[in-house]
């Protein structure tokens, strides 16, 4: 992510400010293109009131002077001047008499890439209503320490892409009202500790692009209001605990591009407001666990970082993860995601992080995996499912396991039904991977409890195949990699809802049923046999009665005849 694109405060901080004003200091605007016939009029006209200067152009109290051949800060410039905007010029130094004509009116005033390598003191010292200030492209690398004592109305300084050495704190002190500072592109390589302490309404802060290559615990101590801090681009090898707690408004946070070999565990704990956070391209091999909790809002976060081996998102209120939201993570060896809001993952979410040795998804909402989720990997250590809501697990899915050493199933919703024979067959056949005894059904009532790898194809088929409600975690959450009661009660969510209430409720009848049913069916069963055989009994005993009848009738015919 390029956190530079974009953004215009890192072009230029007069943007918010001054509007339409940012456009001519960058060039865009046509306010002073080439005059046409009608404006170099009115031009000559505004001489009858106060003369433009020799090589500039003014229109509506603005003044741009451009151009190598001027050489000397301009003459005769109107008293009503509010914006002075100087740009490519050979212009080598700035006095307090150049400004002394128009230091009333002057609101905005802007030097650009010309050759200045010296402002003297005092030269601002009258222009009180100035509320905007730049050098940016200049030979500066020091300043006098009280050049801006009277800029009591100032609200954006740019000072960027010169060749400051230092940052001065007496630079700053009387700048009560300023609200956006530009110190990038410079050769700082240190902030003092008391630097900001006296701009206490600053919104935004770039230092980004120097050698910066420390920060103390209270360098910004006391900025309560900045929402954003630039530190991309420089040297930082490491963050003092403590340095962002002031910070509590911060909105983004840029510190991609340096040197950065490890964090403090607390270190972003304060930023509750914070939407951006920038951390790629550093040196970082871990991330400590629960650094990136209690941020509710964090909505962008670019890692990249090429050597991170540990991730940890855990413990946050994370309900999706993008495709591609590890990429660039080639070294990851571990990723967390325990105790968040997921219901689902991404096909690709795991995709290219073939040093993948363990993933941990416990304690989530996970109902149903994609089929291809560990695609690509031969190795896996761990797979922690355990204290999710499936109900049953792909037979393609199921396939891809046999890389993992461990996989965690207990605590889930397990539907014990004919979609459940896929897993039953998985576990019989890699009775290590998992602890078959915690794998147990919920659902339907008459096997609850009973180990999956246990059951047998006629106990799943005497199972009656009615719908049962899908029925997520409802124990609070729980530290990672420790053993979870059994759940007995209907998740929260569940209670919110009386028509899932109710269906858990009849589901819950509907398994007592099932047990009567499966008994009443065994007893007419044998009722029925029972009468079958006393009915085969009964013609038996008629049958050999009647065949008797007859040879006594027989014989009594025969003795009626000799007789």
């Amino acid at each position: 992510m390029e956190v530079e694109r974009g953004h215009s405060y890192l072009v230029c901080p007069l943007s918010k400010l001054y509007g339409q004003v940012y456009k001519q200091y960058a060039g865009t605007s046509p306010l002073f293109r080439s005059f046409t016939k009608q404006e170099r009029a009115q031009q000559t006209l505004s001489g009858v009131l106060g003369a433009c200067p020799d090589g500039c152009q003014c229109k509506d109290n603005k003044i741009l002077c451009h151009g190598r051949s001027i050489t000397e800060f301009p003459s005769s410039v109107p008293g009503s001047t509010t914006t002075f905007y100087i740009s490519n010029t050979n212009i080598t130094a700035l006095k307090p008499d150049d400004l002394a004509d128009f230091a009333e009116a002057l609101g905005i005033f802007v030097v650009k890439d010309t050759g200045i390598r010296e402002v003297f003191p005092g030269t601002f010292d009258l222009t009180h209503n100035l509320g905007a200030l730049g050098f940016t492209g200049t030979e500066l690398n020091d300043l006098p320490e009280a050049l801006f004592l009277n800029l009591v109305k100032l609200e954006s300084l740019t000072l960027s892409s010169n060749k400051f050495l230092v940052l001065r704190p007496a630079w700053l002190y009387s700048l009560a009202a300023l609200r956006t500072l530009d110190f990038s592109k410079n050769l700082i390589t240190s902030v003092p500790e008391k630097a900001f302490r006296s701009v206490t309404q600053l919104e935004h802060l770039t230092l980004a692009r120097n050698g910066i290559n420390q920060l103390y615990r209270d360098t910004f101590r006391g900025l309560r209001k900045l929402k954003s801090l630039r530190l991309n681009r420089n040297a930082l090898r490491a963050i003092p605990a403590g340095a962002f707690d002031d910070l509590v408004s911060l909105e983004e946070l840029s510190l991609q591009d340096n040197a950065i070999t490890h964090l403090p565990a607390n270190l972003f704990s304060q930023l509750q407001r914070l939407k951006k956070l920038y951390l790629s391209s550093n040196r970082l091999t871990s991330l400590p666990e629960g650094i990136l909790l209690n941020l509710p809002n964090l909505a962008q976060i670019s890692l990249n970082l090429t050597q991170l081996r540990l991730l940890v998102l855990s413990r946050n209120q994370i309900s999706y993860v993008s495709p591609g939201a590890f990429s660039g993570l080639a070294e990851l060896g571990e990723v967390s995601l325990h105790t968040n809001l997921l219901t689902s993952l991404q096909e690709s979410t795991f995709q290219g992080l073939h040093k993948l040795v363990n993933i941990s998804l416990e304690h989530n909402y996970i109902h149903s995996l994609p089929a291809r989720l560990l695609q690509g990997h031969s190795h896996l250590g761990q797979l922690d499912l355990h204290n999710n809501s499936l109900l049953n697990l792909p037979s393609e899915l199921l396939s891809t396991l046999t890389v993992a050493n461990e996989v965690l199933l207990a605590e889930n919703p397990w539907k014990c039904d004919q979609d459940i024979v896929p897993l039953r067959d998985w576990l019989l056949r890699n009775p290590t991977k998992a602890n078959l005894s915690t794998v147990v059904c919920l659902t339907p009532s008459v096997l609850s409890g009973d180990s999956i790898a246990e059951l047998t194809d006629e106990e799943l088929m005497l199972s009656t195949p009615t719908a049962v409600p899908d029925i997520t975690p409802t124990e609070k959450r729980r530290k990672p990699h420790t053993p979870a009661p059994k759940r007995s009660t209907p998740s929260p969510a569940a209670e919110a809802k009386p028509t899932q209430e109710q269906g858990e409720d009849t589901s819950s009848g509907q398994g007592n049923g099932e047990g009567v049913s499966r008994n009443t069916q065994i007893i007419i069963i044998a009722v029925v046999c029972t009468a079958i055989i006393t009915s085969l009994i009964v013609c038996c005993v008629c049958w050999r009665r009647n065949n008797r009848g007859s040879r006594n009738l027989g014989r009594r015919n025969k003795n009626n005849s000799v007789i």
